[in-house]
């Protein structure tokens, strides 16, 4: 019973997160990356203004993750203990819910900030940047088809990046 408690929180906050994904922008310091800049045409003041957001941002972020790290593990000890209270496996999943929406609403913050500093032409082409990236993590060619659900990863070597 506790277990499935447990999987049923771990699943509801999983799938929150996949929804926030569709505006992730591409993993590392890409405002640094020289086949980025160029492609999403950055200037310099661009460049500087958004390594300064993420810091920032970033900063935050660790702190806020500290916070989510710690209420996860209050929530699985109120769950598996031996004088189970569901009152206090609810205060804790209420404490893990806010925690984590501080944490993705500073990341949403953060992406914010940097659409402000990207015009629309640049921001579609982040984000065309950042679709091409996940397809490439999940082993499919630009053009590939999606494979059906449940279907078995191939081991297709990439391109060797985004041009």
């Amino acid at each position: 019973m506790k277990t499935t408690i447990f999987t049923a929180i771990a699943l509801v906050a999983l799938a929150t997160v996949g929804r926030a994904a569709e505006l992730n922008l591409p993993p590392g310091k890409w405002w640094e990356n020289e086949r980025v800049v160029a492609r999403v045409g950055l200037s310099e003041d661009q460049q500087r203004a958004i390594g300064d957001l993420v810091y920032k941002h970033a900063h935050r972020m660790i702190d806020l993750n500290a916070e989510l790290k710690k209420a996860e593990l209050e929530l699985a000890d109120s769950v598996d203990r031996d004088d189970f209270d569901p009152a206090a496996v609810r205060k804790a999943f209420g404490i893990f819910q806010d925690a984590r929406r501080r944490l993705e609403s500073e990341r949403f913050e953060m992406l914010l900030a940097v659409r402000q500093t990207l015009t629309s032409e640049q921001w579609d082409t982040l984000l065309e940047i950042r679709r091409f990236v996940e397809r490439m993590r999940d082993g499919r060619r630009p053009g590939d088809r999606p494979a059906p659900p449940g279907a078995p990863r191939g081991d297709r070597p990439g391109d060797g990046g985004y041009r």
